[in-house]
């Protein structure tokens, strides 16, 4: 028994390291392929720093900040969740810390930058933490995104400025978290993390693979390397990738995945037919699926079908808080 023990510590750091290494190596080849010449991350176990790369001096996201700061104000009895937000009108600050102020939750994805904003008159403005220090503690749910990947319950957050971004994600099963910052806006624009799906990150599909262990996913890797070449406007590389993944993996076309209507519409390919049918199905409250599809039947030149996805968007009601709105509205002024 004591031998066994003591092998296990022998052999435990060792694996822990080659753990890291794995990691290391996949988030430099993701950095390289996104044209990400200063990536920096870490990893948090139970809130220590177990793994890092570089200094991370961003300050922390907004969002779960600011979502914290309400909470410590309703555990004082200040204010309740269900208090009515300050915008948008009808929503509660629940709603908005869930981030479901327009729809349900998964819907709105996730134009809520304002809603946000509202808040801090509530919370103040106090400074920001060090994004590493804030990643060190145990937090909620509210403020982040939150979805399942493999079968685990994932929550993250990300911000991007015009030459940085910034990446927070937790698997709460495992107490793992990953944080990540670029000098790049790449990061966060080629995985469209404003769709809301975080396994279109090559980074935190790394940190899955490498960390949590969770299943590789073939599907998912041809799909994300097919957005970042469109990213980079390597259209017939990325039209290659995403046929091959449709031939390896049909269901793609019936996946309810907006990522994924973007990029069939980008690239009009003819799944994106079945692609918009099973996403509209699912979300029909989703105001990107609907321009994403409103923009592919413009380039078919089937503009009555456009002007429909397009005046869904703009007389939605309640009225949609959502960059879509105006996109949608500029598109209907060329058509008419």
């Amino acid at each position: 028994m004591r031998f066994l023990l003591a092998a296990f510590l022998l052999i435990a750091p060792a694996i822990a390291q080659s753990r890291f290494e794995r990691l290391n190596r996949d988030l430099k080849q993701a950095a390289n392929e996104l044209r990400i010449s200063n990536l920096r991350a870490a990893v948090v176990e139970s809130g220590e720093v177990v793994w890092q790369s570089g200094a991370l001096k961003a300050p922390a996201l907004e969002e779960p900040v600011i979502a914290e700061r309400v909470l410590q104000m309703v555990q004082r009895g200040r204010i309740s969740l269900d208090d009515t937000a300050p915008i948008p009108p009808g929503a509660t600050i629940r709603e908005v810390l869930e981030n479901r102020a327009d729809g349900t939750p998964g819907e709105e994805v996730l134009e809520n930058r304002s809603f946000f904003d509202a808040l801090k008159p509530i919370v103040g403005n106090a400074p920001l933490p060090n994004v590493l220090e804030f990643a060190k503690r145990e937090q909620g749910t509210l403020g982040w995104l939150t979805q399942d990947y493999q079968g685990a319950r994932v929550i993250w957050s990300y911000s991007q400025q015009e030459k940085a971004s910034l990446l927070v994600v937790r698997i709460l099963r495992d107490n793992l978290t990953l944080v990540a910052s670029a000098n790049s806006s790449s990061m966060v624009q080629a995985a469209r993390l404003a769709d809301g799906n975080i396994a279109r990150s090559t980074i935190a599909m790394a940190f899955f693979k490498d960390l949590a262990t969770l299943p590789e996913s073939k599907r998912d890797e041809l799909i994300d390397h097919a957005l970042i070449a469109l990213y980079f406007g390597q259209r017939d590389r990325s039209e290659t990738l995403a046929r091959q993944a449709l031939d390896k993996f049909p269901e793609l076309e019936s996946t309810p995945d907006v990522t994924l209507l973007y990029l069939f519409a980008e690239l009009r390919l003819p799944a994106t037919e079945a692609s918009a049918t099973a996403v509209i199905r699912d979300h029909p409250s989703l105001p990107t699926a609907w321009f994403y599809y409103g923009q592919y039947l413009e380039a078919s030149k089937r503009y009555r079908e456009a002007a429909a996805c397009f005046e869904k968007i703009t007389m939605h009601q309640p009225p949609w808080h959502h960059w879509t709105v105006s996109a949608a509205r500029q598109e209907l002024t060329h058509l008419k």
